[in-house]
């Protein structure tokens, strides 16, 4: 599988898919897929708190799983019912139970925008699931059975995707089979599914992070992608820069650049991928 690495920390400043492009940040939110299904939140979003954990609306999250949700206001705790396990949460507490017995978690669960948020980790050791957290695209996978983990779709041979009027060859699809298209070279397109006017439409990822991949195909793979729809000039600008990477140690500071229709920001940390990100204007 391969993984979206490049963004690891400077995303928690710049991001991928809900802010305007600016010249300096952008917000990537934190999403939920349970059991390959995108969880919505209405209201109150998930977040990392001060301990860099990850916080989530319990309410939508065990919904999703099926689980029952009872809030007791005035004892300011939530308790959850799922496969005949109950569990207990308690607001501003680090310790929760799980059929009475007392657990620890390093962060506690709090309250915030009338919704009881719970530590991602309380999820998987109290209701038994299994969760993965792929800090790179800030999306938290959970699965309710089988062994657990993000799956990758088998590769049958090469295929080709519409992403936005650009065509995109392919061997298998990423995490969960998300919309994002992996060549064969690694190179992966991470397509944006909700996109909105002015944000981050889809990442090109050249990866040098994963075992077998191969940037300097990797960089053809999304020169070939860019230069379908996006002047000569601006593709040989970027990929010029972003051929200035030549071994993983290397960094690449946020650079911007523009063509006709698109806005482009360009990055890559240290031991990381290369990042693409194409903004419609």
């Amino acid at each position: 599988m391969k993984r979206f690495n490049t963004l690891l920390a400077v995303f928690l400043i710049i991001t991928l898919f809900s802010a305007p492009f600016t010249a300096s940040a952008a917000t990537l939110p934190l999403r939920v897929v349970v059991d390959g299904k995108k969880v919505n939140f209405p209201d109150a979003q998930p977040f990392i708190d001060a301990q860099q954990r990850v916080q989530l609306p319990v309410r939508f999250v065990t919904e999703a799983l099926g689980a029952k949700v009872l809030w007791d206001g005035p004892a300011k705790k939530a308790t959850i019912i799922l496969n005949g396990k109950t569990m207990v949460v308690y607001i501003g507490k680090t310790s929760y139970t799980v059929d009475g017995k007392t657990k620890q978690m390093d962060t506690a669960a709090l309250f915030k925008e009338s919704r009881t948020f719970v530590p991602l980790r309380f999820l998987y050791e109290g209701l038994g699931v299994n969760v993965n957290w792929d800090d790179s695209v800030k999306t938290v996978y959970i699965t309710t059975g089988g062994s657990g983990g993000t799956t990758t779709a088998p590769s049958t041979g090469t295929k080709t995707a519409d992403v936005y009027g650009f065509k995109v060859n392919y061997v298998e699809m990423g995490p969960n089979l998300e919309p994002a298209y992996v060549s064969a070279s690694g190179m992966t397109v991470y397509e944006n599914d909700d996109p909105e006017p002015g944000k981050v439409l889809f990442q090109l990822t050249i990866v040098f992070s994963e075992a077998g991949s191969d940037p300097v195909q990797g960089a053809k793979d999304a020169e070939s992608i860019l230069r379908q729809k996006i002047e000569d000039n601006v593709v040989d600008s970027i990929m010029k820069y972003a051929r200035t990477k030549t071994k993983i140690s290397d960094i690449l500071p946020l650079k911007e650049f523009t063509s006709k229709n698109y806005n482009f920001m360009v990055l890559s940390s240290e031991y990381d991928d290369i990042a693409i990100m194409v903004i419609p204007k």
